[in-house]
């Protein structure tokens, strides 16, 4: 294991508990943000897909088992993954603009969002009063916005 891949695996792990501890008590018209779904998209530019989809398996799984999910994240994060994988490891070899930035982790959020809510509605859930426009546009808009900030306030 290479210390680049430790480094990017603890990292992780400090997402998962920055959502735990911080981001699911912020939130804004119901909406919470998932900074671990915009790491996962950040690094894929640095790993092939099958690293990069171990990595998000495991530390979705481990989302799962603090917000006790029964492993939706893990099956939703990991399938988010697989699809935009090579949109978005295309799209790292140009320099993107903000906006182009802000859309490619919209976009993926958003397909994350709608197939987190749709294996939940198999599972109940979210059986709470929350209504699907703030499930999955709220959190799509709210995770890419987070997105976006971590974007232009990393470290270069």
């Amino acid at each position: 294991m290479s210390n680049q891949l430790i480094r990017h695996i603890l990292l992780g792990i400090f997402f998962v508990l920055l959502d735990v501890l911080f981001f699911q008590h912020l939130s804004v018209f119901n909406a919470t943000a998932d900074p671990l779904l915009c790491y996962l998209l950040w690094i894929i530019q640095k790993y092939d897909r099958v690293p990069l989809l171990i990595m998000a398996a495991s530390l979705a799984l481990l989302q799962d088992a603090l917000f006790d999910f029964w492993g939706i994240m893990m099956f939703s994060k990991t399938l988010t993954i697989f699809l935009v994988y090579n949109f978005i490891k295309r799209k790292s070899e140009a320099q993107l603009l903000l906006w182009q930035i802000f859309l490619i982790i919209f976009m993926g959020a958003l397909i994350h969002n709608i197939i987190l809510f749709a294996l939940s509605s198999f599972f109940i859930a979210f059986a709470t009063s929350y209504s699907p426009f703030t499930i999955i546009f709220g959190n799509t808009f709210y995770t890419a916005l987070i997105g976006l900030l971590i974007y232009i306030f990393r470290k270069r």
